[in-house]
């Protein structure tokens, strides 16, 4: 699936550190100066980078190009889109809605930013990390779910699918009675955390106490060098968003990262039914009856 020039510099942040170092250095080339690597060649932008322009091939596929000139009309439409970004009030309600938006154009426009997420978080999701969790959660029997604001919405899927398996699923939302739960746990327990930011305090608190007692842990995060992955066993990164990578969130935390965020505890969940296929399908036969007694006919 080719990545829209909106999410291309996104991706190349959120990709980066999973690179080789020789396609590396082609990222932090582009990043540090998207507008000259635009205007670049690709034996230009090989130099510059150090590298050989198989490798600069290597790196516009690795990142959701066609090829190299469809990369650079990407680095163009990317600048354009975000100059006009900047140009806006600096409080929105939603990503790329304008004050002179009706009611058609921010269905259509809402609705495209949801399948862009949706797109990019399939590309930017690690499915050897994605395993790793998987595994985990496979050898557990007990999961504790951690997260706040937008955030808590994954965690309470997360709650709803793995209980549907037959694991047992902790989700406290007063951060006292997190600690609680993973010191109690920390032997038989995995921990997840959900922060897009990475950065939200009691959600960053809660994963490191979990990995310094022993326990698996799992982070969901946009951001790859927040504080939060640094207390992961497995990071299932989701695509970066309008989250600041220096702190910030709260009202600039991103209106659409719930979107990647579901999408990632849902692959997870599916992994891990898969594995442990013949207990989650006799789980889920008597969960489903349980709902079908809950609904009128």
């Amino acid at each position: 699936m080719a990545v829209r020039a909106t999410e291309i510099t996104e991706r190349i942040h959120a990709l980066r550190q999973g690179l080789n170092p020789t396609l590396r250095r082609v990222a932090d080339l582009v990043l540090a100066d998207t507008a000259a690597a635009k205007a670049m060649s690709i034996r230009e932008l090989a130099e510059a980078a150090e590298v050989s322009q198989a490798t600069v091939s290597r790196f516009v596929r690795a990142v959701g190009a066609e090829g190299y000139q469809d990369f650079r009309i990407m680095l163009a439409e990317g600048l354009t889109q975000t100059a006009a970004r900047q140009a806006q009030p600096e409080h929105v309600v939603y990503e790329g809605i304008a004050l002179a938006d009706d009611a058609a154009s921010i269905i259509a426009k809402v609705a495209r930013r949801q399948i862009d997420v949706i797109g990019a978080t399939a590309a930017t999701l690690d499915p050897a990390e994605l395993q790793k969790a998987a595994g985990f959660l496979s050898a557990r029997q007990t999961i504790v779910f951690t997260g706040m604001g937008s955030s808590l919405l994954a965690a309470e899927d997360g709650v709803m699918r793995f209980l549907r398996i037959g694991k047992a699923c902790i989700f406290e939302k007063d951060p006292n009675v997190q600690m609680f739960a993973i010191a109690g746990l920390a032997d038989r327990a995995v921990a997840i955390a959900v922060s897009d930011s990475g950065r939200t305090r009691a959600t960053v608190a809660a994963l490191k106490e979990a990995k310094t007692l022993g326990m698996p842990t799992i982070a969901i995060t946009a951001q790859a060098n927040a504080p939060l992955a640094r207390y992961a066993d497995a990071l299932l990164l989701t695509p970066a968003t309008t989250a600041e990578p220096n702190g910030g969130e709260g009202i600039h935390e991103s209106m659409v990262s719930k979107m990647a965020q579901l999408m990632v505890m849902d692959a997870l969940y599916a992994l891990v039914a898969v594995q442990e296929h013949d207990s989650a399908l006799a789980r889920l036969d008597y969960t489903d009856s349980i709902i079908a007694r809950s609904r009128t006919r």
